[in-house]
């Protein structure tokens, strides 16, 4: 009989487990549908991929990555999936603020789960 009672006390908190990780993927979801309708597109340069551009400003994408802690809010989207030439898959996503910088120096952008600083473009280049 105490197998039976510790087997159904494992099943039930097994189950609680799956209903409480189904509900934090399910705000996850909605989180990221709310920020994917409010946040405005950052254009991506198709001729080389190391551009985005929005509202005027464009920014060149550099190798330099940054850490998540380096990050403020997201203040727009990519939201591009490429493969180059070589077959390598790439997928741009949000575009961040970065800590103490401001948007018309340098902002951060996720590529392939990276945040790849990209600095401000002179008009001159």
């Amino acid at each position: 009989m105490n197998k039976k009672c510790l087997f159904a006390v494992v099943i039930m908190l097994m189950s609680l487990t799956c209903l409480s990780a189904c509900g934090a993927l399910r705000n996850t979801a909605d989180k990221n549908k709310a920020l994917n309708e409010s946040l405005p597109y950052y254009e991506l340069n198709a001729a080389n991929y190391d551009e985005i551009s929005y509202n005027g400003l464009t920014y060149t994408i550099t190798d330099e990555c940054l850490e998540m802690s380096e990050l403020q809010e997201e203040i727009g989207q990519v939201s591009k999936r490429f493969k180059n030439v070589a077959g390598e898959d790439f997928s741009f996503g949000y575009v961040y603020s970065i800590v103490d910088v401001d948007i018309s120096n340098a902002v951060a952008v996720n590529i392939n789960n990276e945040y790849r600083k990209a600095d401000i473009k002179n008009n001159d280049e």
